[in-house]
């Protein structure tokens, strides 16, 4: 029971808020790991390059554990952004001693290939997690009112655009938005 309580741990990402809403409630960080995993399952399964599938999903699955103890800072919020990496690194050995001992080095080593994204899968997982935050604001037109084509490019472009195929969904996706009234509510 004492490994079942401390798996617990996890089950607070379902609680932490992110900036997206869904129906009349916001979105959880937990919700967004499980829409990330279906996009990138997508975008694995057409991708010309192949990728350690599990590894990214892996990734994927632990990217925002962390919040639990930060909370989610949204990427247009650059003043609460300014010491995210530190807080966050912090917060993954916080976390640590409160997990099944079976997960503490793989939770500590997956955090930190996601943020360092130095290997090909990483890169991959933090394309995903920016892609997935637009693709789940397509709902949600409202929610982009002050946005510019500009801001989009800023905070996601360089990540989404690392791969082929998420830099054509990307671009589709600019376009949609443009033609649609999205920019410059």
């Amino acid at each position: 029971m004492e490994e079942i309580n401390k798996l617990r741990k996890f089950y607070q990402l379902k609680h932490v808020e992110r900036a997206g809403p869904v129906g009349d409630r916001m979105e959880s960080s937990a919700e967004h790991t499980w829409s990330a995993l279906i996009l990138a399952d997508y975008f694995l399964s057409i991708m010309k390059e192949k990728l350690d599938r599990l590894k990214v999903y892996e990734l994927l699955m632990y990217h925002d554990v962390v919040e639990i103890e930060t909370g989610d800072i949204p990427v247009h919020h650059v003043k609460e952004r300014e010491n995210k990496k530190e807080n966050e690194k912090a917060a993954a050995h916080i976390l640590k001693e409160h997990i099944p001992p079976a997960l503490k080095d793989k939770f500590i080593k997956l955090f930190e290939e996601f943020e360092d994204a130095k290997t090909p899968e990483a890169k991959f997982a933090k394309a995903i997690d920016s892609l997935d935050a637009l693709v789940h604001f397509l709902d949600y037109k409202e929610a982009w009112k002050g946005w510019t084509e500009e801001m989009v490019h800023e905070f996601h472009g360089k990540k989404i655009t690392s791969f082929p195929e998420t830099k054509e969904a990307f671009e589709k996706m600019l376009n949609y938005c443009r033609e649609n009234g999205f920019f410059n509510q």
